[in-house]
């Protein structure tokens, strides 16, 4: 049984998780250390998971998310949901994601997120369904906006379905 820890990430832990992600890359140090500015100024929880001492994954749930499709509506969401490949199928996803529903709950009763509709995001896809996450029912969104019917789009990460939770 693998010991799984869930605690806010800091500034310490950026080199480590930017080795987990294999991706060192000025920008995503920028995109790390922007997401603690956001928690120094308790916009956010940027929840970090550990399994046995070794970076596993993290989440940013924003308390009134100013990004995706119900942007500006005073609603959590989830941003940025990230388990790395060797500690995939291990509940990890699951404890982070309790930890930002939980946070969420303190502020309102609904929780949101957006989730890519590529293949590749499959696994999310059914992850989120099996929480009860279910479609705000606007349809498909496109950087952020609802496309108009027959309007040509891409299948990139930009094309995403809203999913809504009610917290009990």
């Amino acid at each position: 049984m693998q010991n799984i820890e869930v605690r806010r990430m800091t500034r310490e832990d950026i080199p480590a998780i930017c080795r987990a992600d294999h991706d060192e890359s000025e920008s995503f140090v920028n995109y790390l250390n922007r997401q603690l500015d956001f928690q120094e100024n308790n916009e956010c929880a940027a929840l970090l998971a550990l399994c046995d001492n070794r970076v596993a994954g993290y989440v940013f749930l924003f308390y009134q998310c100013r990004w995706g499709a119900l942007k500006n509506r005073g609603l959590p969401g989830v941003c940025d949901l990230m388990v790395f490949e060797p500690f995939r199928r291990k509940g990890i996803a699951t404890k982070l994601m309790d930890c930002a529903e939980e946070l969420a709950r303190a502020v309102n009763t609904k929780i949101y997120l957006d989730v890519c509709l590529s293949a590749e995001y499959g696994p999310a896809q059914r992850f989120y369904a099996l929480r009860g996450y279910v479609p705000d029912g606007a349809g498909v969104y496109y950087e952020e906006r609802v496309p108009a019917k027959d309007e040509v789009l891409r299948n990139d990460d930009e094309l995403t379905l809203c999913l809504v939770k009610e917290l009990l």
